[in-house]
C-alpha cells in the first residue's frame, strides 16, 4: 500500500465538519464583549510586564540573560503589540519577570434574565 493510499485511507472514515451556521446578533455582541474585556485584562497585565522591567530589571537585555525570556517578546510588549500572546502566557511573562507580582481577575457569569 502507498503513503497515499494508506493516508487516503485514514481519513476517510473521518466526517468532515459542516460550517458554522451564521452567528446571531445577539453571539456576535456577546463575543465582542466577552473579546474587549480580555484585551483589557491583557492590556492590564502588559503594563504591569513593562514596569516590572523598568524597576527589577533595568533593561530587557539583563532580563533575557537572567531568565531566558526573549528580549523581543518584551519590546512587543512595550510597543503594545500584545495581541499575539494569550492571556495566560501574559501572566506567566509577569511571574517570571516579578514573582511578587499577584494577579487577581474576577470572572462574573450572568444570565440574559439577570441583565
Amino acid at each position: 500500500m502507498s503513503k497515499a493510499q494508506f493516508s487516503s485511507n485514514r481519513l476517510r472514515g473521518h466526517a468532515r465538519r459542516a460550517a458554522p451556521n451564521k452567528a446571531s446578533a445577539d453571539e456576535v455582541e456577546i463575543f465582542e464583549q466577552w473579546a474587549s474585556r480580555v484585551d483589557d485584562a491583557r492590556s492590564t497585565v502588559a503594563e504591569q510586564i513593562v514596569t516590572s522591567v523598568k524597576e527589577k530589571w533595568g533593561t530587557a537585555v539583563a532580563l533575557e540573560a537572567a531568565t531566558g525570556i526573549c528580549r523581543t517578546e518584551i519590546s512587543r510588549i512595550r510597543r503594545g503589540k500584545f495581541d499575539r500572546f494569550s492571556l495566560d502566557r501574559l501572566v506567566w511573562l509577569l511571574g517570571v519577570v516579578d514573582p511578587d507580582a499577584e494577579v487577581q481577575l474576577k470572572v462574573e457569569v450572568v444570565t440574559k434574565n439577570e441583565k
